[in-house]
């Protein structure tokens, strides 16, 4: 954008310091001034109003295996602190349990993971919805959680990780854009039964794969309190991590809030996982994609466009109305 005058008046930069300011009030998307990191949640002291993410590389490494995060398996993310924890959740949306740990997270003011089970996002597309809308991730956790992906054979493997992302992404075509670009191009292997044949098949897609620094045992049947003293010994034994629990489990949701709060009370603080910006872009450009781009791409150039039509009107009446002022201040001095 160019404006006329090369040396504006030290009134007109004044006000076009204060579009600027306007236009970020009213129309940059993210989070406002009011809404940084140090506010507090109002439903809980001991967390901030807004979870920080980590943001996860999904590029490929060396020999165009897939990039993978997760102690238990590979290696933990660079971004993920000491005492910092990630909470993700497997094998929903179920219509009994995910309500309840969307409200547990809500009260801590917390974000997190969800890896999906494609029937189940099918069959409940307002739950897959509903995560999205609290502002939480999205990846794929097959299209029928067979508990071991090597014993299949590779078209039926592969066919399990496209029908599951295929399935999370129809129950989204009705959501508004913000909440479709909550579908990450994650993936996570159930029973984290992972194959080097099927790691290269995700990674010439642009696909991470996440595993976890540690689960809860929430998958065993065991009650909220056995949830909860698993957790916090694994939880001291990795220094936080990713940790992976079930939206399935109704002693995991029965847990969940009592959790948060003596995790916080350790000192340990929660953070998101997030795709590196750029990641579902580059997911949806490669051959036999398996990630659709982000609707969002459409919106935020729209959205640019219109914030430089503003400015330039803005500048404008800037310019006009500072020599104005500044004639009406000459005409007073003579």
């Amino acid at each position: 954008m160019h404006c006329s005058k090369t040396e504006p008046s030290p009134l007109a930069l004044a006000l076009i310091a204060v579009c600027w300011i306007l236009a970020g009030a009213t129309i940059l998307p993210g989070p406002s001034l009011a809404q940084g990191a140090s506010s507090a949640c109002p439903t809980d002291p001991l967390a901030p109003a807004h979870t920080p993410q980590v943001f996860l590389d999904t590029r490929p490494g060396p020999g165009g295996v897939a990039a993978a995060y997760g102690g238990v398996q590979y290696h933990r993310p660079t971004g993920l602190g000491p005492r910092e924890i990630a909470l993700t959740f497997d094998d929903g949306p179920d219509p009994n349990v995910t309500p309840v740990v969307l409200r547990a997270l809500r009260q801590h003011c917390l974000k997190a993971t969800f890896f999906m089970v494609g029937w189940y996002a099918k069959a409940h597309p307002d739950l897959v919805r509903a995560v999205a809308a609290d502002g939480h991730v999205i990846g794929s956790h097959t299209w029928l959680h067979p508990n071991n992906l090597r014993r299949l054979s590779a078209a039926a493997a592969e066919g399990q990780i496209s029908e599951g992302m295929q399935a999370v992404q129809q129950a989204l075509a009705g959501a508004s854009p913000a909440e479709q670009a909550q579908l990450a191009p994650f993936f996570r292997f159930p029973g984290l039964n992972d194959s080097p044949t099927l790691t290269a098949w995700l990674g010439a897609r642009q696909v991470a794969v996440i595993s976890g620094d540690m689960g809860t045992d929430d998958w065993r049947g065991i009650g909220p309190m056995s949830i909860e003293w698993r957790t916090l010994r694994y939880v001291a034994h990795a220094d936080g991590g990713i940790i992976v629990m079930h939206d399935t489990r109704p002693a995991t949701a029965a847990s969940l809030s009592q959790l948060i709060t003596l995790l916080e009370m350790r000192g340990y603080r929660f953070v998101q996982i997030v795709p590196a910006p750029g990641a579902r872009e580059r997911a949806a450009t490669v051959q036999a994609a398996l990630a659709r781009p982000a609707p969002t791409l459409a919106s935020a150039a729209g959205a640019a466009d219109r914030l430089d039509a503003w400015l330039q009107a803005c500048l404008q009446q800037v310019e006009s109305g500072a020599d104005a002022l500044l004639a009406e201040v000459k005409s007073l001095q003579n």
